[in-house]
């Protein structure tokens, strides 16, 4: 697997996708030009027990923007800042964008996380781990690419208090 670390560009623009559904990107609609580098980030501050949890807060309540992030690559102590925003506690992201498959084919993520996360990609979400828990990283789970082009991705993430991690890789 190759960490998104190092390949930004591979990752940019703004999306949402949270719908469920199976793993083949029949109809995942394909972006390109126009789009800006980096992943989109709205942050929400409360005390989430549930990935539900965070999509309900986001609903209804204003979040508050971040710098775009280049990548997905983030372990933070506790008391260190939860990515690119001044809170190490209780906070919630929306993080959106695109993601480039430079031909068709079956592609593998696997998605390291402390707290809850959910991974979605092209409209379908991949995995999800709602509740708190320690650093842990999910098993492979795989995305297939009918054509080469930018997917949507969307991943909603929490970290309650303490450690904190979110990293994708593929």
């Amino acid at each position: 697997m190759i960490g998104l670390k190092g390949i930004a560009g591979m990752v940019v623009g703004i999306a949402m996708g949270l719908v469920a559904g199976s793993s083949f990107a029949a109809d995942a609609q394909m972006r390109g030009e126009g789009m800006q580098e980096g992943l989109s980030i709205e942050y929400f501050y409360n005390d989430f027990r549930h990935i539900d949890e965070v999509i309900e807060f986001a609903r209804f309540n204003e979040s508050a923007s971040g710098e775009p992030l280049a990548n997905l690559d983030f372990r933070g102590g506790g008391g260190k800042p939860v990515l690119n925003q001044k809170h190490n506690n209780f906070v919630a992201a929306m993080i959106t964008g695109y993601i480039n498959f430079p031909s068709p084919g079956t592609y593998r993520f696997k998605l390291r996380s402390n707290d809850g996360v959910q991974l979605t990609i092209g409209g379908m979400t991949l995995h999800e781990d709602p509740e708190p828990h320690p650093d842990r990283t999910s098993d492979a789970v795989s995305f297939t690419a009918r054509e080469a082009g930018w997917v949507p991705i969307a991943i909603v993430y929490y970290e309650r208090k303490g450690s904190w991690a979110i990293e994708l890789s593929w």
